[in-house]
């Protein structure tokens, strides 16, 4: 099962980031001042 098309508004970028990437192993493929892409590779 993959996620798509999931909005997450949140207070700090880097630490969501970093949050999603070691729950879930989601890695940024965009980062447009803020508004990211993150995936599953």
């Amino acid at each position: 099962m993959k996620l798509k098309n999931i909005l997450i508004v949140v207070k700090d970028i880097e630490k969501s980031k970093q949050f999603y990437h070691d729950l879930f192993g989601l890695d940024t493929v965009l980062d447009n001042d803020g508004n990211m892409i993150l995936t599953e590779i």
